[in-house]
Parts: C-alpha cells; structure tokens; sequence
C-alpha cells in the first residue's frame, strides 16, 4: 500500500475515492432526511436539545435561510474534509493548507455579513463567500436602494471585495 501511495496516480485514485465515498454519503443521507426522526442536524441558528421528550426544531424545508446554511456548512466541512486528506497524502500539502484556511476565512465572513446585516434590521439572511463572488440574500419584501448600500458597504468592509463582484437580492 505504501508504494501505491508513493506514485502520483495512486494519490489521484485515493483523492478520488474519497471523494466519490463523501459525496456518496452526503447522497445517502439527504435521500433519508425526514424518515429519521432521532437525527438532529446541527445548524447556526440553534443547537439541537432535548428537553423531556420534545427535540428541538429541524430546519424545515419551508425555512429557506435556516436550510440554506446547513447545506452550505455541510457542503464547505466536506470540502475540509477531501482537502484534508490531500494534505496529508499530497506532494503540495501548503497549497492544500492555503486552501482550507481560505475555506475557513470564507465561513468566517459569511458568518460576520449575516450578523451585521440583520443588526441593520433585516429579519433574516444568508450569505455565500467564495473566490469569484459574494451572494447575499435577505428575508425582505422588497429591497431599496438606501438597504442595498448597506448591505453592499458591510460586504466590502467584512472581505475587501470589489462592488461589482457583490450579488444581492432579497427572499420572502
């Protein structure tokens, strides 16, 4: 095993499982959602607790926000996850460990822009940080120009992005 390690194709074919075997997995359990009433997902919003026989609320799929950032959480620990162990089996291990804290710096301004922008009066939001883009989605109406301006200052004082690279739009 460990000179199948030791080739460049050999690592490819270990990243690679791992990643079909992650992605199988996440399959697996978005397909048995719901028929599992024990499993508590963890989410930003409230931990799960278990008070004299009541469980705390899942997010349901009506509560977008809610939903959102458990997907997006989930999604982003399965990417630490494969880049993880490319670290760990890859000739590159600083590029890989240059891209989990980029992963990590992401999530945490994700987390910085949902918190100033409801402290702005918005009910509710959601946002997704990555190289290319900012997307911000706000639980309003509709959205006037002057909150437009805010939510686009807080975006680009949290990650420095230009404003052009900056997508918002509003969910009732």
């Amino acid at each position: 095993m460990k000179n199948f390690l030791k080739g460049k194709r050999g690592k490819q074919i270990l990243v690679s499982a791992l990643a079909v075997a992650v992605i199988a997995s996440g399959y697996y359990r978005w397909a048995t959602m719901g028929t599992n009433d024990t499993a508590l997902p963890v989410t930003n919003d409230s931990v799960p607790v278990e008070n004299s026989g009541e469980v705390a609320e899942i997010p349901s799929e009506t509560d977008f926000f809610a939903l959102s950032r458990y997907e997006r959480d989930c999604a982003r620990s399965e990417e630490v996850e494969i880049l993880s162990v490319a670290a760990e089996y890859g000739e590159d291990k600083s590029a890989s460990a240059k891209k989990i804290e980029k992963h990590n710096k992401n999530a945490e301004n994700e987390v910085a822009i949902e918190d100033l922008v409801k402290s702005k009066g918005f009910e509710d939001c959601v946002a997704f940080v990555d190289d290319e883009e900012i997307r911000v989605i706000v639980k309003a109406m509709g959205l006037e120009s002057k909150g437009v301006e805010q939510i686009k200052n807080i975006v680009v004082e949290v990650t420095g992005a230009k404003p052009t690279a900056i997508k918002i739009s509003n969910r009732n």
